[in-house]
């Protein structure tokens, strides 16, 4: 039976997670902003193991406040930390979002910047070959030896 007491413990963990991910999100940012992109990698595969961990202890916390009939009788702190947990998802949530509209906007820039470097060096390599005669005309040097 599920008491009151795991309930509490429920909403600590949940809340020390979204710290967590607030904290991962804070250098998700940092790597984002200054194009660390291998940074980036590693604050999201760590981010992702967390994320998994919070989406665990959120459903466990959901089962487990649905094993009472009536609202449970927690803390008024524990109700309070609850409300903040659920601010702090939010914020995650909207951080989220602008990490990948700016990953979308980087990719967008790089891809005209790719695109307007090959159109560069194809118009390099069509000035080089109209530059350069197909076949040498007069001017060369008779080595022969004739005499």
């Amino acid at each position: 039976m599920v008491s009151i007491e795991d309930l509490e413990r429920g909403i600590d963990q949940r809340h020390e997670q979204l710290t967590a991910l607030l904290n991962m999100t804070d250098r998700q940012e940092t790597a984002i902003a200054s194009g660390h992109m291998n940074e980036l990698m590693s604050v999201l595969s760590e981010k992702q193991r967390a994320v998994e961990a919070f989406v665990k202890t959120t459903s466990q916390l959901k089962e487990d406040r649905d094993t009472f009939a009536d609202r449970p009788a927690i803390s008024d702190a524990h109700r309070a930390r609850n409300d903040e947990c659920s601010q702090m998802h939010e914020q995650l949530l909207q951080r989220e979002a602008a990490c990948q509209s700016a990953l979308e906007a980087s990719r967008d820039e790089i891809a005209g910047e790719l695109a307007r470097g090959e159109g560069a060096r194809r118009a390099a390599a069509g000035y080089g070959q109209a530059a350069r005669p197909d076949r040498v005309q007069g001017g060369g040097l008779d080595l022969s030896s004739d005499g």
